[in-house]
């Protein structure tokens, strides 16, 4: 895989949300939004509920894209970022690691008494970029 650089990783661990595609064992396409975090390497790690279609089809099938993007009217301003990732359930240290990053990233899952769920990492594998300049 070739390495990520530097300007997309920090395009990655800044964004607020992102959509992740999965398809399940029968091959039904399903998308939702997503709050993310970045370990700045090769991870995103997200929280699920663990009976979400998202949930059913990463454990039938843990293949997943996502899709990091900000849209503008003036089409020369898109931006984007597709990773193709892996997806495994986290616990124990790395799942505690990653809550520290969701509750830094985002204080509002306080006032909501959030708890981890089904915390999924989201290994990259590959990576492709438009409009994401250094």
């Amino acid at each position: 895989m070739n390495p990520i650089p530097d300007h997309i990783r920090r395009y990655i661990g800044e964004a607020r949300v992102c959509r992740i595609a999965t398809a399940g064992a029968g091959g039904a396409p399903h998308v939702i939004p997503v709050c993310p975090v970045f370990d700045g390497d090769r991870t995103l790690a997200v929280d699920l509920g663990p009976e979400s279609v998202t949930a059913r089809a990463l454990r039938a099938n843990p293949r997943a894209a996502v899709l990091i993007d900000d849209y503008d009217d003036d089409w020369s301003k898109l931006r984007k970022v597709v990773l193709h990732c892996i997806a495994t359930p986290i616990a124990g240290a790395e799942q505690d690691a990653a809550w520290e990053r969701i509750r830094a990233k985002y204080p509002q899952y306080g006032s909501v008494n959030w708890a981890p769920r089904l915390t999924m990492a989201l290994r990259i594998e590959r990576w492709v970029q438009e409009g994401v300049g250094a």
